[in-house]
């Protein structure tokens, strides 16, 4: 389990979750997908892993989630 103290100290210099469970957001190469699951913090660390899918489609990804701008449901 990763202390809360390396989180606050990790937080600070990098900043926190980039996307949250339910959201949408605006992918730069996928359009605009919604958040379907994942974490920022895995037990060991940093996980920032997501499952995604896109809501033209409603094809399935995942990967590594970045700062995308937020878009109204």
């Amino acid at each position: 389990m990763v202390e809360n103290w390396v989180k606050r100290l990790t937080e600070d210099v990098i900043g926190g979750s980039p996307v949250e469970v339910g959201h949408r957001y605006l992918h730069p190469e996928q359009g605009v997908i919604e958040i379907e699951s994942g974490q920022y913090w895995g037990t060991h660390g940093l996980s920032n892993f997501w499952t995604w899918h896109i809501v033209e489609t409603g094809e399935q990804k995942c990967g590594y989630a970045d700062t995308w701008p937020e878009v109204a449901s």
